[in-house]
């Protein structure tokens, strides 16, 4: 089951929610895991949702739009419910990634695997650490493009934090994505 909550930001930057949400709508949010994925914008972790919900196909590819704010999606991890936090990574929706990231199960940072984008990555880290207050692993994303970094190589340019290879736009690797977040939601 496909579930999405859209939000989206005025001008001044002040959260307004355009599509309501029942209150026990809202209170089951609270009651599942929760995922958030983040990093900067067009790093691919919208592209990485798709993958994980089974819409990532040759048709698709390429043509993801941006996350405006906040994309929250239901989706089962081990067999159980989780929600999916996509936070969109432009500049101006980071500030409330505190509030976002509260009660989270698990963090994921995206990066597309390039030098420049692992140093803003690891600043996002950095930033955010002492907040996030879950288990946080990396996906180096992008790893079909020539000269991508490795997994390991990123994993120590972001301090030792878990990091696991992808290529979000490749829809046979939607068990691997799936098998990393249960595999990550089960152990410490």
């Amino acid at each position: 089951m496909l579930c999405g909550y859209y939000f989206f930001f005025l001008e001044n930057y002040s959260f307004f929610h355009v599509t309501s949400i029942k209150h026990e709508k809202a209170n089951k949010l609270e009651k599942f895991p929760k995922i958030c994925i983040l990093g900067e914008g067009g790093v691919g972790k919208s592209s990485l949702v798709s993958l994980l919900q089974g819409r990532m196909d040759d048709s698709t590819t390429g043509t993801q739009e941006p996350t405006i704010g906040l994309e929250i999606e239901d989706s089962r991890i081990n067999g159980k419910k989780c929600t999916i936090w996509d936070l969109g990574g432009q500049k101006r929706f980071k500030s409330m990634w505190n509030d976002f990231l509260k009660n989270s199960g698990l963090a994921v940072l995206v990066c597309d695997s390039t030098e420049e984008n692992v140093k803003k990555t690891k600043a996002i880290l950095d930033r955010f650490a002492n907040r996030i207050g879950s288990k946080v692993i990396a996906i180096a994303n992008k790893q079909d493009l020539p000269g991508a970094l490795g997994a390991e190589e990123v994993q120590k340019k972001l301090g030792g934090i878990r990091t696991y290879e992808m290529s979000a736009i490749r829809a046979e690797l939607k068990e691997r994505m799936k098998q990393i977040l249960e595999y990550e939601m089960d152990t410490d």
